[in-house]
């Protein structure tokens, strides 16, 4: 896929963040969006956020009110979706987050977050795919792009429901490029790491717990004042769609993740796959020290030095 121009995107998730920044990069570059989210006030800004920025036309942005867990709602957006113009590019982007120990988060968020983040995609791509092929019969060449995250290749601590919608999203592309080869259908797996977005306020929301706070920062190397430009990860996002690229990582440390992370799946490209064979020694080296650091952080501050965090409460 060579160019964005006329081609249609469809963005779930797509009325805040780096979905909206999706959806200002696509018009940028000559494409159609459809929006999908939950609340039809923030679509409605989303909009017009969109075209006062981009200055562009009212009718290139398509709005459609669903939650991705309701399947039914789901299947009717998309097949409206499809009726508007058929789909080039999918961008399963909605997602939820929650941080806390596993068995102190209430199940309806344990459900919630499960159901926006897999189920939802799941439910997304039930709808999509027959329609894709459909169209990848003709001849035209699509894409699809799975919203990972960093918590798809390196398990974050405190997130434990998260990381496994992340870890499964990355099996479901994985199965899914070899499902939809035959079709000319690409897949990419896009894995940012700490966005400027709202979800990073969930991360603040657990400063209440100085312990819990301090481990999760430190394992997981977080600093929110070198946040990604969500901008740039939308580039990313695009670019990966266009060129097949199916692990796309947004920062160094995705990169490098990366080379741990390919499994049975091919390099890209021939130079990809050189640089792999060249750096997998020293970063799987690099990760054993990285991997006791981690240990030795949580061991140390978890029961060891309870006073020095309970005089910060």
């Amino acid at each position: 896929m060579q160019s964005l121009q006329r081609k249609h995107v469809l963005i779930t998730g797509g009325s805040s963040g780096i979905g909206l920044e999706i959806a200002k990069e696509a018009i940028l570059q000559g494409a159609y969006v459809t929006l999908v989210a939950r609340d039809s006030c923030k679509l409605l800004k989303a909009s017009d956020e969109i075209t006062r920025e981009e200055q562009c036309e009212k009718d290139r942005i398509n709005i459609k009110v669903a939650d991705v867990s309701d399947y039914e709602a789901i299947y009717r957006v998309i097949h409206e979706a499809f009726h508007w113009r058929p789909v080039d590019i999918l961008v399963c982007n909605a997602g939820v987050t929650k941080i806390s120990y596993l068995e102190q988060v209430p199940i309806e968020k344990v459900a919630a977050t499960v159901g926006t983040n897999l189920t939802g995609t799941l439910y997304t791509l039930h709808a999509a795919l027959p329609l894709m092929k459909q169209r990848s019969s003709h001849c035209h060449g699509s894409a699809i792009v799975l919203m990972g995250s960093l918590a798809s290749l390196y398990p974050l601590y405190g997130s434990g429901i998260y990381t496994s919608t992340k870890y499964a999203l990355r099996g479901l592309a994985e199965s899914l490029r070899l499902e939809l080869f035959p079709y000319k259908i690409g897949v990419s797996l896009v894995c940012p790491g700490t966005v400027e977005t709202q979800m990073l306020n969930e991360v603040e929301d657990c400063r209440s717990d100085p312990k819990f706070s301090y481990i999760k920062d430190k394992t997981s190397f977080y600093n929110r004042s070198r946040a990604e430009d969500p901008r740039d990860v939308a580039k990313a996002t695009l670019k990966a769609a266009k060129h097949g690229k199916f692990l796309a990582a947004t920062s160094l440390k995705g990169h490098v993740l990366g080379i741990l992370s390919p499994g049975l799946l091919p390099a890209d490209s021939i130079l990809k796959g050189v640089v792999e064979l060249i750096m997998f020694i020293p970063v799987r080296l690099a990760s054993y020290m990285i991997s006791a650091y981690i240990f030795a952080v949580i061991w140390w501050n978890h029961g060891c030095h309870d006073s020095k965090f309970k005089s910060q409460k």
